[in-house]
């Protein structure tokens, strides 16, 4: 047999006894593998409620952004990934997870669609920083379902929390859910117009805040939260959504970036979402308030 198909067959079977590892499973012979269409080579551990793929083919790179990583693989573009928090016990938001190599060590990763996620988009689109590191505190205004909310989880790690504000009793339970499964996340089932309503279970110094809101309340929200809760010379993060009478998001960008400098919120950067997300803008900056001299 040839040495490098050896080889091969090696690193493909050191990734399966890794992936049975980190599902618990134990896998014996080829009746617990199946091939994968998309990528020849690869192994699909079958177990109930899950499916993480493993394959030597699979290869991680760390991104310029903390706790974010590229995927390149034979049959798929650059894909962003996160490494998962938890261990997987059913799916968070159906996304594909797979178990690569990086840095000499087996990891689970997920992959981070930026169809999918705003700020996965915004990342896609040359974001220069994300403002996100390992132990951060987050308020994520506009929480909706939790899925953007489970990747900064998983970026910031166990050291971190993250404080997701969303009013719609829709998705109360799937972020009580969420929360259960992640010690890091914290769900806050408030109006976020009121940031006073959920003053015991949000404490101050957040380091960030992401806003996700209806363009007409969102940099009102904005304002009143960092008033309570950001750090002076902590980052925020909104989402701009081009206006119905205005269909130009540019035009709507910069009439949000006058009315955010009113209020002592700088934006240091803008990232257009297309063709990810059509018609949405991001805006990162700086909270820039001056305490009050006694």
């Amino acid at each position: 047999m040839p040495i490098a198909r050896r080889r091969y067959r090696r690193a493909k079977a050191r990734l399966a006894k890794a992936a049975a590892r980190l599902t618990g499973d134990n896998i014996e012979g080829p009746s617990n593998q199946q091939a994968n269409q998309d990528n020849p080579g690869s192994v699909q551990e079958q177990t109930p409620g899950r499916e993480i793929t493993v394959s030597p083919y699979n290869t991680v790179e760390s991104h310029r952004h903390w706790g974010v990583f590229l995927n390149r693989s034979r049959t798929h573009p650059i894909r962003l990934l996160t490494t998962a928090l938890i261990r997987y016990e059913g799916d968070d938001f159906g996304e594909k997870r797979f178990v690569g190599d990086f840095g000499g060590n087996l990891c689970e990763f997920r992959v981070w669609s930026p169809f999918q996620s705003k700020l996965a988009a915004g990342i896609m689109n040359g974001l220069s920083d994300l403002h996100l590191k390992s132990g951060a505190n987050v308020l994520y205004l506009g929480a909706g379902f939790g899925h953007t909310v489970s990747y900064v989880s998983d970026i910031i790690g166990e050291s971190g929390m993250v404080y997701a504000v969303e009013q719609g009793p829709w998705a109360a339970r799937q972020l009580t859910t969420l929360a259960n499964r992640r010690p890091n996340v914290v769900p806050v089932m408030e109006d976020a117009s009121m940031p006073y309503k959920y003053r015991h279970q949000v404490p101050a110094g957040i380091d960030i805040i992401f806003c996700d809101l209806p363009l007409s309340d969102q940099v009102r929200c904005l304002m009143l939260n960092a008033r309570h809760y950001l750090s002076i010379g902590g980052y925020f993060l909104v989402f701009v959504r081009a206006n119905i009478l205005e269909p130009n998001v540019a035009n709507t960008l910069a009439l949000e970036k006058e009315r955010l400098k009113q209020h002592q919120l700088e934006p240091l950067e803008e990232v257009l979402l297309d063709p990810f997300m059509p018609g949405f803008a991001l805006v990162a900056g700086v909270y820039t308030r001056e305490v009050p001299r006694d």
